[in-house]
């Protein structure tokens, strides 16, 4: 039932696992688009959800699943309490490795101390730099995880995310710091801190992104909650509570007083008023009887209602409300297509000149390698891929928590140029 058909053509959301940068929608979004039948794949990066249409008799939903499994990632059903059990799950196992790395660089600057205090010339030097090792290499593997992960599902894809500039810089220093340690040189200097340091710092900023990811899911969950999940439905004179999943348009629902409607439909029996400042932000209730029409998500008042259902759940003024949410949250503003076009192409510059870099300083090998690893993990364009879908999302799921639905990304850009606002009293 999560599969909505007109005719041959199909159309659905999936709850993706493991998406969590712009470069993972840019793939998805591009690989799908080539399977033939398919007509529009869209990822809400926020909700971690892919929207997509295609025709039937030219391919099957498995088949769509199966091709995102090859690609990295898992496909499953939508819904809205997986989604937000699937981002807390994900900003915990974010924060276990936040904690963990922030416990061993708060360590890691002891060690440095006494080394830049001069015990990296005594006889304690090589006992702090295995010390400094054994912080430093779970640290990598396990907090610094995620990069490595991202950094090579976009290689074997074909494609330079922006997690490799932060795994190449991550590897070449512990590297150096690695072969500093186990030859016992007295020349080079060993640089774990660094490690430490730059991934504690780099997963504040994704923990920060995930929290402000599932505040704009959590605003669009608040509008679904605003219906109902059970009906009461008339049937032969009795009363039955059924999913409004399964309230078919023609049946009998009875709303009692104080209970929300849980379908758009018509009154055919009571009287009533009813709140409907969730939809049409109107103050005041508003009278119904026979023959007044009700929406889904409206909160009736004192008297009791039977509703006849004219709109099943998934097509009421409420869920189309939500899909508008939801598509504003995963289009694409033009800045945005911008900076998706120019991501790619960024990380691959930032690799040329980390490279010109090293060469130009090539005759001291440890400063040419700082000097290109610092290039790569400076120039980073996380906050150039991240911050404009981030800031749409954020921005149109506050927007719904106040009861202001912004029905396209695109307008979120024009709003900057606007001079003059012209509200209307609505109802």
């Amino acid at each position: 039932d999560f599969v909505s058909c007109q005719g041959d053509i199909r159309d659905t959301h999936l709850l993706v696992e493991g998406i969590h940068c712009a470069a993972c929608v840019w793939l998805i979004e591009r690989d799908m688009m080539r399977m033939p039948g398919v007509l529009t794949a869209n990822v809400n990066l926020a909700g971690k959800r892919l929207h997509l249409r295609w025709d039937d008799r030219r391919v099957k939903l498995s088949a769509l699943i199966r091709e995102l499994s090859r690609i990295g990632y898992a496909g499953i059903p939508y819904d809205p309490d997986t989604a937000e059990g699937s981002i807390k799950k994900a900003n915990r196992a974010m924060l276990y490795r936040l904690f963990f790395s922030g416990f061993t660089m708060m360590n890691m600057f002891l060690i440095s101390v006494a080394l830049y205090s001069g015990a990296n010339e005594g006889q304690y030097r090589d006992f702090f730099h295995w010390m400094g090792f054994a912080l430093a290499t779970p640290t990598l593997f396990y907090a610094g995880y995620p990069f490595f992960r991202g950094a090579w599902g976009g290689l074997r894809n074909g494609r330079l995310t922006m997690d490799l500039p932060i795994a190449l810089g991550l590897s070449v220093t512990y590297g150096y710091s690695f072969y500093v340690t186990v030859t016992y040189s007295r020349i080079g200097e060993v640089y774990f801190d660094t490690v430490t340091n730059l991934i504690f710092v780099i997963l504040v900023g994704r923990y920060l992104e995930g929290m402000f990811r599932h505040q704009a899911v959590s605003a669009t969950n608040r509008l679904m909650e605003l219906q109902p999940r059970a009906a009461t439905v008339l049937s032969q004179g009795e009363e039955k509570i059924t999913s409004v999943r399964a309230v078919k348009v023609g049946e009998h629902v009875l709303v009692k007083p104080g209970c929300k409607i849980p379908m758009d439909g018509m009154v055919i029996e009571g009287s009533s008023s009813v709140d409907e400042t969730s939809l049409s932000s109107e103050s005041m209730p508003v009278g119904k009887s026979a023959g007044d029409r009700v929406a889904a998500g409206t909160l009736n008042g004192s008297g009791a209602l039977v509703v006849e259902v004219q709109a099943a759940a998934q097509d009421s003024a409420l869920s189309r409300i939500i899909r508008l949410v939801e598509e504003a949250q995963s289009s694409k503003a033009p800045i945005q297509r911008l900076a998706d076009g120019i991501v790619p192409w960024f990380v691959l510059v930032t690799l040329i000149c980390a490279g010109i870099t090293f060469f130009v300083w090539s005759e001291h090998f440890e400063v040419a390698l700082m000097a290109a690893t610092s290039v790569l993990i400076i120039t980073c364009p996380c906050a150039l891929g991240m911050a404009t879908p981030m800031s749409i999302a954020v921005a149109s799921g506050l927007g719904a928590k106040h009861g202001i639905l912004v029905r396209n990304g695109a307008v979120l850009e024009t709003m900057s140029k606007v001079t003059h606002f012209v509200l209307d009293k609505t109802g």
